[in-house]
């Protein structure tokens, strides 16, 4: 301070100097609370808005391919139904379904259809595998004609096992019998 200063303190009690010091504190204090709040509300802002960035570029970039993302879940909906039955079927009426189309593909490529069955579904994630058994008899051309047919089966039928035997003596002049016995499988969605 200087000497002017000093002189004009001089005569100002001191009571009165700390009650004009609480005063002027009792006006900056809230002044400074009120910027601390409002500096620390901005840092949380500030970081909320950081986090909510990259999500919110993922929602614009899904909004502006919305019509790509239909058309692919309309070819995927259409690529399971190929491959599945729809989930509100009930896996004994699918398994019913595969057997007859099986029993009817193999009988009409000249096979004898010996038994065939339909076993329990397992669960594999979001399908359930139905089993079918097949035992059948006849030419080796049949069975080639049976098995190129199942190809274009819809719900796509799968081949798990395929076990062939030959029936009797074989001889060389004879068309050989065969005997075979095929699992297959088809699929159920469970959702």
């Amino acid at each position: 301070m200087t000497a002017s200063s000093s002189s004009f303190l001089r005569g100002v009690p001191p009571r009165v100097l700390v009650a004009q010091l609480l005063i002027v504190l009792a006006a900056v204090l809230p002044l400074v609370a009120g910027g601390l709040w409002l500096w620390n509300k901005h840092q949380w802002a500030t970081d909320k808005l950081a986090q909510l960035e990259p999500r919110y570029a993922r929602m614009l970039g899904l909004i502006d391919s919305k019509d790509k993302l239909q058309q692919v879940e309309a070819s995927t909906r259409a690529l399971l139904a190929q491959h599945a039955y729809p989930a509100n079927q009930d896996a004994v009426q699918a398994g019913n379904d595969a057997q007859q189309r099986i029993r009817t593909l193999f009988a009409d490529s000249k096979l004898d259809v010996g038994s065939i069955q339909v076993l329990p579904p397992k669960e594999m994630q979001q399908f359930d595998r139905i089993g079918i058994s097949l035992r059948i008899e006849g030419d080796i051309v049949g069975l080639q004609n049976a098995l190129a047919l199942l190809e274009t089966q819809r719900p796509t039928v799968w081949v798990d096992t395929v076990a062939i035997q030959t029936i009797g003596a074989v001889k060389p002049q004879s068309p050989v019998r065969l005997g075979a016995q095929l699992t297959f499988s088809v699929l159920r969605s469970r959702s």
